[in-house]
């Protein structure tokens, strides 16, 4: 299979460019930040899908979005502690770094406790 290598870069004004170059070829795409969003989105979820430790997919099959599993997470903020940030890396090996606000941080941070706790509960109910 020949080489194939995929940028985006910074088109004019607000826009964006898809580069793919292969055989010697080099195609330039405009896309828009909602297109490179929903391109970002159904690459992740790709990465995870045809990974090893998937089944092929059918040969066709269009990848679009989907829920992808962490293999590890870590907390940390960067501007002098003030902008809490969550790194997250998928089974898969790509990893996202989000910027949260210190409010947003904080809610996620209970929301996604009380939703673990509630997770750990059996299904029959909690024992006593």
């Amino acid at each position: 299979m020949a080489a194939v290598e995929l940028s985006v870069e910074a088109g004019p004004g607000t826009g964006l460019q898809l580069t793919v170059r292969a055989g010697g070829r080099t195609i330039g795409l405009p896309i828009d930040a909602d297109q490179a969003a929903r391109l970002g989105e159904a690459l992740l979820a790709a990465s995870v899908l045809c990974g090893p430790l998937c089944p092929p997919l059918p040969l066709g099959s269009r990848i679009t979005r989907g829920r992808v599993p962490a293999a590890s997470w870590r907390v940390g903020a960067i501007d002098r502690g003030r902008r809490p940030v969550l790194d997250v890396r998928l089974v898969s090996g790509a990893e996202l770094s989000i910027m949260l606000t210190p409010d947003s941080a904080v809610a996620c941070g209970e929301e996604l406790a009380m939703t673990g706790r509630l997770a750990l509960v059996p299904e029959d109910g909690p024992r006593n």
